[in-house]
């Protein structure tokens, strides 16, 4: 264990790796990363003279169903590169939709004016990527020519997307909850960014969701000034309205422990026997163990068994009341 104060979560990710689009298969099929370090190492000198780009490979409705906004920008990247190194290549974006957003739309203009070409398809016609006797061959459907076009590119790159490392271990032990898509998840957008509803815990990065370089160095600026705030406070100001265990009613049956979301309910030695203690800074009285503790040794602050029980009894009598008059 680590003695610590407060967790910031910046745990990175990885490119995904699609099945299909012969990826792994054939030699000449990379994803835009593998593209790029080809681009910067040997063969920064000479690139292939045909490229076929295609975006979304794997996302959006695929593997993975969120967008990862750094591939479009990625594939621009990648695109201009090709066409400094060798003017006359041809090279073709396949696209759903091009999120080149913010100033990437100044690099997805000069793409277009050096002759790099996107075409648009649809999730219902997909590009198709097969290999016919050595040659490496690319399927899709034209829009505007209203007919399937056949190419045999040098190379082919796919637009992948990302996913995180380890988050998923990692809510397991602090108990911070995920998105359907393995990110961490934010208390609140707009009032607790950067903040997950696990006090102490921030995030930012990859860790939180896909973004670009820019947008990651904001957010993780953001969670080392929250982070910095109760360490330069040293304390933390709790609420008031927290689980409360009476000891004598206690029985040490650990029940609590294991439906605690927060994991703000632990086990001590109390003589020789074992009681539940509430942690008041991570308890967010959301009442779990109270309604499930067998000897009702658990009460919330502010919302007593007496008072629960006392407000039934009064709306009992006042519903009597009413039927009487009535």
């Amino acid at each position: 264990t680590v003695d610590h104060g407060v967790v910031v979560l910046a745990t990175g990710g990885h490119e995904h790796r699609p099945d299909g689009y012969l990826l792994g298969k054939n030699k000449k099929v990379l994803t835009q990363q593998e593209l790029e370090k080809r681009l910067a190492g040997k063969a920064r000198n000479r690139a292939p003279d045909s490229v076929v780009m295609i975006q979304c490979a794997g996302s959006r409705g695929d593997d993975l169903n969120y967008c990862s906004k750094v591939c479009c920008n990625h594939a621009v990247k990648n695109a201009l590169q090709i066409k400094e190194i060798n003017p006359d290549a041809q090279v073709i974006v396949l696209y759903r939709d091009m999120r080149t957003y913010g100033y990437a739309e100044d690099a997805y203009r000069e793409a277009r004016l050096k002759g790099v070409v996107f075409i648009p398809y649809d999730l219902e016609c997909k590009p198709e990527v097969y290999e016919a006797g050595r040659r490496l061959h690319v399927k899709f459907f034209d829009s505007l020519l209203q007919e399937e076009v056949d190419m045999t590119p040098d190379l082919v790159a796919l637009s992948v997307g990302i996913v995180p490392d380890g988050t998923e271990e990692l809510s397991k032990l602090l108990k911070a909850p995920l998105t359907d898509d393995r990110f961490f998840l934010e208390a609140h957008v707009k009032l607790r960014p950067v903040e997950l509803p696990v006090d102490g815990v921030y995030v930012c990065g990859l860790a939180h969701a896909p973004k670009p370089v820019d947008e990651t160095i904001a957010q993780a600026q953001a969670a080392a000034a929250k982070a910095a705030m109760p360490l330069v406070k040293g304390s933390v100001s709790v609420d008031p309205i927290v689980s409360k265990v009476d000891e004598d009613k206690c029985i040490g049956c650990g029940i609590c422990v294991s439906l605690c979301p927060f994991a703000a309910i632990e086990m001590i030695k109390v003589g020789k026997k074992r009681k539940a203690r509430t942690i008041s800074a991570s308890c967010k009285a959301c009442g779990i163990c109270a309604s499930h503790c067998p000897t009702f040794a658990i009460s919330m602050g502010g919302f007593t068994n007496e008072q629960i029980i006392s407000q039934i009894e009064a709306f009992g009598q006042v519903t009597e009341q009413e039927t009487a008059e009535v």
